[in-house]
């Protein structure tokens, strides 16, 4: 596993941990299974032992199936485009790993041996319940976490196009304005406005295409400025690279340079102080 994966797969874990439908979703699994007593726990077990046999049951099956779910999400996402094939893969990957972590449970719990038939048994059980993982984990890894904007610049306010793009949509309420830049930070697109910046799940080519009618331009494989923010192209360090009016100093790749330069005109060199974003 590569360092960039499994550093994705933390950062979406530790999203679920703190997701409210994560933990609500979980609760109303367990107090269904406790309340009908599937496999004879209503008439072999009081009410306290049947709580906290689904209660660790569920809460295995689930670490095992988020683990594998999640890391078939962050491997898969990039090459599949369908959310339902997606889905689909996910549960049926992570399925024969949680089918084996009820049988673990059982065997320990209940004292009963794995056998090729239960194992199949808990397979049948286990795969919708992998669909319910696979849903709920996408559903979560889809969510907008939002970033500090304490670092963002402070920047005169523009008015939101009247048709706000689909990008605007995946922002929480008080950082969507008029966006200023796009770039790229692992599995995430990194949305900066004139009121802060966001992280969002969701591919840069994606973003650029839920950009919808604002003008602006790509200037490196990473990054995207909105032209109506754009200070004028400048050399720092060396580097070419576009300056926004935040004072954001953007690169620009060699791809792109011509195109940079036609549509911003002159380059001025403004030093060694300014970092590249």
């Amino acid at each position: 596993m590569n360092s960039t994966a499994l550093q994705s797969a933390l950062r979406e874990w530790a999203m679920l941990i703190r997701s409210a439908r994560f933990w609500a979703t979980f609760a109303i699994v367990v107090a269904i299974f406790v309340a009908m007593g599937p496999s004879g726990t209503m008439e072999d077990m009081g009410l306290a032992e049947r709580a906290a046999f689904w209660t660790l049951l569920h809460a295995a099956a689930w670490a095992v199936a988020i683990s594998i779910i999640t890391l078939a999400e962050i491997w898969l996402r990039e090459h599949i485009s369908s959310t339902l094939v997606l889905l689909t893969i996910n549960a049926v990957l992570a399925t024969p790993f949680v089918a084996a972590a009820v049988e673990l449970v059982r065997w320990s719990w209940l004292s009963l041996p794995p056998t090729t038939l239960s194992y199949g048994s808990q397979f049948a059980v286990c795969l919708p319940l992998s669909i319910l993982f696979s849903l709920l984990t996408h559903m979560t890894m889809s969510a907008k976490p939002a970033a500090s904007t304490a670092s963002q610049p402070t920047v005169s306010a523009a008015a939101i196009p009247q048709e706000p793009p689909p990008l605007l949509a995946r922002l929480k309420p008080d950082i969507r304005g008029p966006i200023l830049h796009l770039t790229v930070e692992d599995h995430y697109t990194v949305v900066t406005t004139t009121r802060g910046c966001q992280l969002v799940l969701l591919r840069f080519s994606d973003a650029l295409r839920e950009l919808g009618e604002i003008d602006g331009l790509q200037t490196h494989r990473s990054h995207w400025v909105a032209a109506a923010h754009v200070e004028g192209l400048a050399k720092a360090g060396g580097r070419f690279a576009v300056r926004l009016k935040s004072g954001t100093v953007v690169p620009v790749s060699r791809s792109y340079a011509d195109s940079v330069r036609r549509r911003f005109g002159d380059i001025r060199d403004i030093g060694e102080r300014q970092p590249l974003a």
